[in-house]
């Protein structure tokens, strides 16, 4: 392999070791064949130049080319031309493309499904990097610049979501740079050719340096203290985005940002998935047990789910009309709202807003022009919310195939699995109400189905089955699937997206985005569009229990639907069932007092488990000179040389230098003077190193142990105590070990190659070795 191939191998290999934050972004490993692709063809692309003789010029242009095309290849929306060509149109396409990428990771929560917006920003981001990247080290051969390609794809993920990745995944990166700055020293330094060792001899040039031993264990202690450091040093735990979404205003709603709805649905799962919740709206009303707030109603349905139609041709405020029961009074205050919609309880009858705002009169959504709720400090509204009777809702008709309604609130794609599910589902279901209760039992826990942020991939091409397959999922899977089985049934339905109710402090109640919720509106003729929630209670932060509709039984059900309470007033889920919220607080608590969650230990993550092997790093050497004692004073090896050997690294460590010129007697009175109280044991171990010296016979070693432990004690009573930390922390005799060791090699190494004979050499006898005549 030729030296700029290899260059562009390692370049291409480094940038892949900086990946590793990547994922904790994305869900699975499903990211890495894009991105790896990507790496893939800028270096070849790159390396293809360079093996025709073209400059750094054309080498970046065909580096960027070859990127543009393998965006236009997955990325074209049908607008490439030969899907290889990129057209106006496609740039058009991508920017549209960036733009939900970049409201994706505002309001979403890692880890995110690696496609869509969201991918294509990774893939240019990671192949504009890969260009520079290889510029700097194959190009211009300036490997210390590559420091700032591999830092910057290692702080981009860290930025967006640093509650997502782990500080210890800085490791890869720093040694992808010492592996660039190394590669790139060696193949400079081969082609001087041959050089001389410290010895004199002449080597290749892949020959160890003498000063390699001391430069790796140099790296070693700084890339430790790096990490302690790292471990230790508080840090801001906010990212980049959400910096940048907040703002750094102090008036009121702002230096948290606004929480718009570019993506009501990505505002939702984004808002259930914040690690940090935040507070949204304050309100103050006489209705003692206010339900959901209404803000979104998705009532176009596609193969992919429900989603909201545009807002036009809107009514204005005066238009809200009182159609009985009694009106309750609600006083919002907005602290970081920012949605072009309002949200209201039940029925408005009056808003007191500007002309600005107008009513939808297709789904009675409040819709203001311009910023919205963003301008909007607080507002009032009057409000009807009816307790419709169960009996009232079975002896309800359908809505009249002829009504307008109609055909947008029943119009779904065919899917004939499906239709085959719901016709089982709703077998002997006769009426809207029967109907709807049959679906929300076999949508309930008895059947199997379980609340989870986390959803799946069955792999069909409709989200409703992958639902009914997986059979997990959260609030926006659970309303779509209910309005989309009723639709199958010809039932009039619809979802709504908004706030649940909140938590109550005496007569306020604080909404947060932990709220954000979904349920489903079904139409009865006479009564209307009546609220229904298929998502378990358990599964919802301050939920309502709507008197119309039983909660779920526990029993598994074929499809016969269950009658709900008649009582106006009856719940179907008792006070003190557990919520969401209780069980996060339950774990929390429990977390706290040291214990576990579930089955893996609070103790068990891989950064604990990093910072305690890093903790004890400072110990090691007291573990090496421990176990080295230990191992001379043991049975298997003690003799009267290794309890001398003993003797002198104890007086290195607590600082009594003994030359090596010192016989043992000289060396026992130096310690006897330095230490009174070591006279006797120092006298012990020099006359049985003597005997065992110049005997023919082996000296007794039964009471040095002994002996070399009352040295210890006399050695540790004599000194300073910060002697005393140091020689029991960190033994000054190691230092002079590895010396020796190293001095020891190096003379066998010396050795060996004169036992090889003489080298042959390029050198004449009185000139320099040059490798020139």
């Amino acid at each position: 392999m030729s030296g700029q191939r290899h260059a562009t191998v390692v370049a291409a290999a480094s940038l892949c070791l900086t990946l590793t934050p990547l994922a904790g972004i994305f869900q699975g490993l499903g990211w890495t064949i894009p991105v790896l692709l990507t790496v893939t063809v800028v270096a070849t692309a790159g390396s293809l130049m360079r093996s025709a003789g073209r400059g750094q010029g054309l080498q970046t242009l065909a580096m960027v080319a070859a990127l543009l095309i393998l965006m236009t290849a997955l990325f074209n929306g049908g607008t490439a031309i030969a899907f290889l060509i990129p057209t106006p149109d496609t740039l058009g396409h991508w920017l549209s493309v960036m733009g939900v990428g970049i409201n994706d990771i505002i309001v979403m929560a890692p880890p995110v499904e690696a496609s869509g917006g969201i991918l294509f920003l990774t893939m240019m981001g990671v192949g504009m990097v890969a260009i520079l990247h290889d510029m700097f080290i194959v190009g211009l051969r300036t490997p210390a610049l590559s420091g700032l390609t591999l830092l910057t794809m290692y702080l981009v993920p860290v930025s967006v979501a640093p509650e997502a990745t782990a500080w210890f995944w800085f490791v890869l990166p720093a040694v992808a740079y010492l592996w660039v700055l190394a590669d790139d020293n060696l193949r400079r330094v081969s082609g001087f050719g041959h050089r001389f060792t410290g010895h004199g001899q002449l080597v290749g040039p892949r020959f160890p340096s003498p000063l390699a031993a001391t430069a790796r264990t140099t790296g070693a202690v700084f890339v430790a203290v790096t990490l302690i450091l790292l471990a230790v040093i508080p840090t801001n735990t906010s990212g980049l985005v959400d910096q940048v979404a907040r703002g750094y205003g102090d008036g009121p709603g702002q230096g948290d940002g606004e929480f718009g709805d570019v993506d009501p649905w990505a505002q939702l799962e984004g808002s259930l998935k914040r690690s940090d919740p935040v507070d949204l709206l304050r309100v103050e009303t006489d209705d003692p047990s206010p339900r959901y707030l209404r803000m979104h109603v998705a009532d176009v349905l596609t193969n992919d789910g429900f989603g909201p139609a545009e807002y036009d041709d809107l009514d204005p405020l005066g238009a809200l009309t009182f159609s009985g029961g009694t009106v309750f009074e609600a006083t919002v205050e907005n602290l970081r709202m920012g949605t072009a919609v309002l949200p209201v309880y039940g029925r408005p009858t009056e808003v007191d807003l500007d002309d600005g705002w107008g009513v939808d009169p297709a789904t009675g959504v409040i819709v203001g022009d311009g910023d919205g709720l963003a301008d909007v400090d607080g507002y009032s509204f009057s409000y009807t919310d009816p307790d419709w009777d169960a009996n009232v809702l079975d002896e309800a008709g359908e809505m009249d195939p002829g009504d307008p309604r109609y055909d947008r609130n029943t119009a779904h794609p065919d899917v004939p699995e499906l239709t085959a599910r719901v016709e089982d589902i709703l077998a002997g279901a006769d009426t809207t109400h029967e109907k709807t209760l049959a679906i929300m039992d076999f949508l309930s826990p008895a059947n199997d189905f379980v609340y989870s942020l986390d959803t799946a991939d069955a792999g069909h091409d409709e989200a409703i089955l992958n639902f009914l397959d997986t059979r997990q999922g959260y609030c926006q899977q659970y309303a779509a699937a209910l309005a989309w089985m009723l639709r199958e049934a010809d039932v009039p339905a619809r979802v709504i997206i908004g706030l649940s109710q909140g938590r109550r402090s005496d007569d306020i109640w604080t909404l947060t985005s932990d709220d954000y919720h979904a349920w489903v509106e079904v139409y009865f003729e006479g009564p209307g569009w009546v609220a229904f929630d298929p998502t378990p209670a358990s599964g919802v932060p301050n939920s309502v229990s709507l008197p119309w509709a039983a909660e779920p039984s526990d029993e598994p059900t074929d499809g016969a639907p269950t009658s709900a309470p008649a009582d106006p007033g009856a719940t179907a889920e008792p006070d003190d069932a557990p919520t969401l919220a209780d069980e996060l607080q339950s774990e929390d608590e429990q977390a706290a007092e040291g214990g576990a969650i579930g089955d893996e230990p609070v103790g068990s993550s891989p950064a604990w488990l990093a910072l305690l092997v890093l903790l004890a790093v400072p110990l090691l050497p007291a573990l090496w000179r421990s176990g080295l004692r230990r191992s001379r004073l043991g049975a298997k090896r003690l003799s009267a040389q290794s309890a001398w050997d003993e003797t002198v690294d104890l007086s290195a460590d607590y600082g009594v230098a003994l030359n090596d010129s010192l016989t043992p007697r000289q060396a026992a009175a130096a310690l006897a003077t330095a230490a009174p109280g070591a006279k006797e044991p120092a006298d012990a171990l020099a006359s049985a190193v003597e005997f065992d010296r110049y005997s023919s016979r082996d000296a007794d070693t039964t009471r040095l142990p002994a002996a070399v432990a009352d040295l210890r004690v006399s050695l540790e009573r004599s000194v300073h105590p910060k002697q005393r930390i140091r020689a029991r922390l960190w033994p000054a005799s190691l230092a002079a070990t590895l010396t020796e060791r190293r001095g020891r090699a190096n003379r066998l190494a010396a050795l060996r190659s004169r036992m090889r004979g003489p080298r042959r050499s390029n050198a004449r006898r009185d000139q320099a070795v040059t490798g020139r005549p």
